[in-house]
């Protein structure tokens, strides 16, 4: 069994309204943390899931 905490696996959502400023904080993060990026064509969102922050950041809206 993990030793793994309940605060080790809760992530924060950050919506973001702008896309350049969101490759900006995946080029931060990048060679830190281990992180996973996906674009939708179908939503035209960019979307940073970071484990090293412990944050889902991304340009779709809310609402979808």
């Amino acid at each position: 069994m993990s030793n793994t905490t309940i605060e080790e696996l809760l992530f924060t959502v950050v919506y973001l309204d702008d896309i350049l400023f969101l490759q900006e904080l995946i080029a931060n993060c990048e060679g830190k943390h281990v992180q996973q990026v996906s674009y939708s064509t179908y939503h035209k969102a960019l979307t940073q899931l970071c484990f090293g922050c412990q944050k889902i950041r991304t340009t779709m809206l809310k609402e979808k």
